[in-house]
C-alpha cells in the first residue's frame, strides 16, 4: 500500500476543505462526506488524506489543536495547512526542500521512487500534492467541479431548433395551384362532376284536339329523334 495517499478526483479534495472550513465536527467519516455529496465511493480516499494531514485519526476523530487553522481567516487557514503538509510530507521535504514550488513531472518521479507506485498511482500522489499546496497558497487550484450539470432541456431545444421557413409553405401552395389548372385536371374534374351529378328534363306536349293517329305518331317519333336520342 502506498506511503502518500492519493485521489482521482482533485475537485472533491477542495470541496471538502471548503466544507470543513464552514464548520468541521468532532468526526469526519464517510458518512459525513456522503451528507454533501462529496466524493461518492471514493470517501475512503479523501479520509486517507485528512488522515494523513493529522485532522483526523483512524476512527475519523478530530483531535483537540490538530485543525484549528480550519476556523481561522484565510490566511491562517494557509499557514497552518503548509505546516501540516510540511510535517506530513516531510521526507519529501528533505530530499525536495522547494517541493511546493515543483513541477508535475519532477514530483511524479519522486514519488513513484518513494513508493514504488505505477505511472498512473504517481500522477495522482503529485496531484494530490500539488492540490494541497495550492490550498495552501502555493500555485493554482483544479477547476471546480460542475457535478455533472447539463443545459436545461428548454435551452438545448432552443439550441437544436431549426429556424422555420416561410418560402418552403409558399412554394408548395403555388404548385398546388398550378396543378389545380392544368386542363388533365380540369377534365377530371369535370368527369367527376358528371358521375357524381344527376340532371332531370321535363317535356310537356300539347297535343291537337282534333289530330288524328298520323299526327300523334309524327309528334312522338319528333320527340324520340330530337330528345331521346
Amino acid at each position: 500500500m502506498p506511503t502518500f495517499p492519493y485521489t482521482s478526483g482533485q475537485g472533491a479534495l477542495t470541496q471538502t476543505f471548503a466544507q470543513l472550513r464552514k464548520g468541521a465536527p468532532s468526526k469526519i467519516d464517510a458518512s459525513y462526506l456522503q451528507r454533501f455529496n462529496i466524493a461518492p465511493a471514493n470517501e475512503s480516499y479523501i479520509l486517507s488524506i485528512l488522515r494523513f494531514l493529522g485532522i483526523i485519526d483512524e476512527d475519523g476523530t478530530r483531535p483537540d489543536g490538530s485543525s484549528d487553522y480550519l476556523f481561522g481567516n484565510d490566511d491562517a487557514f494557509k499557514t497552518g495547512l503548509e505546516s501540516a503538509i510540511r510535517s506530513s510530507y516531510s521526507q519529501l521535504f528533505e530530499e525536495m526542500n522547494d517541493a511546493l514550488q515543483s513541477d508535475r513531472d519532477t514530483l511524479i518521479h519522486w514519488f513513484r521512487g518513494a513508493d514504488k507506485t505505477s505511472a498512473l498511482v504517481g500522477q495522482r500522489q503529485a496531484t494530490t500534492f500539488l492540490t494541497l499546496a495550492a490550498l495552501s497558497g502555493h500555485g493554482e487550484l483544479p477547476p471546480a467541479r460542475t457535478n455533472g450539470q447539463k443545459p436545461s432541456s428548454s435551452a438545448a431545444t432552443a439550441a437544436k431548433k431549426p429556424k422555420a421557413s416561410a418560402a418552403k409553405p409558399t412554394a408548395k401552395a403555388g404548385a398546388a395551384s398550378s396543378e389545380s389548372v392544368t386542363p388533365e385536371n380540369m377534365s377530371e374534374s369535370a368527369s367527376s362532376f358528371g358521375r357524381d351529378v344527376g340532371l332531370s328534363v321535363r317535356v310537356e306536349v300539347n297535343l291537337p284536339a282534333n289530330g288524328d293517329a298520323a299526327t300523334y305518331d309524327a309528334i312522338f317519333a319528333s320527340i324520340k329523334k330530337h330528345l331521346m336520342s
